[in-house]
């Protein structure tokens, strides 16, 4: 019998658990197909710029650590059927409020870095120009997130509400 508990106790207490918080995921990877990850770290060892890791048991992936090019390398190391032919990410990158543009410092990293163009500057009266990010054309890369000086661009799911 396993003694490690799925569920803390004050979730326990509190009648619910608290949802499992979002882990970006390579390209191609779904929710349903990541449970086939045996967490072999194949995928990991295969990615020239060294943004995946395991955690918790399968493969996620780290958009501070740098951006994906999309190159295929970690599908074609996967020994399991866990990387999908159509390469999407399942997240796109969302803006916070910790952005240096919104606390009035001129910055636009995001928009020089995004290769999709899909960060584009809205100009303002007496301030630098804020940041806007058009989820269609986001394309989950990453790049915006690792160029932010004030990591303040991380991940979200994709979901109708976020695109």
């Amino acid at each position: 019998m396993s003694t490690q508990a799925t569920i803390s106790r004050r979730d326990l207490l509190r009648g619910s658990p608290r949802p499992e918080p979002f882990r970006p995921r390579p390209p191609g990877v779904s929710r349903q197909s990541l449970s086939a990850c045996t967490a072999c770290a194949m995928c990991v060892d295969a990615c020239p710029e060294g943004i995946l890791h395991i955690a918790n048991g399968s493969v996620v992936l780290n958009p501070e650590a740098g951006e994906c090019t999309f190159c295929g390398e970690c599908a074609a190391a996967c020994p399991e059927d866990v990387f999908a032919d159509d390469r999407n990410m399942a997240h796109v990158m969302r803006i916070s409020d910790d952005c240096l543009a919104k606390a009035g410092i001129a910055c636009m990293t995001c928009r020089d870095v995004c290769p999709e163009t899909a960060i584009a500057m809205r100009p303002r009266i007496g301030g630098p120009f804020l940041p806007e990010l058009d989820a269609t054309s986001c394309t989950g890369c990453a790049a915006c997130s690792a160029a932010c000086p004030a990591d303040a661009i991380h991940a979200v799911e994709r979901k109708p509400e976020n695109v």
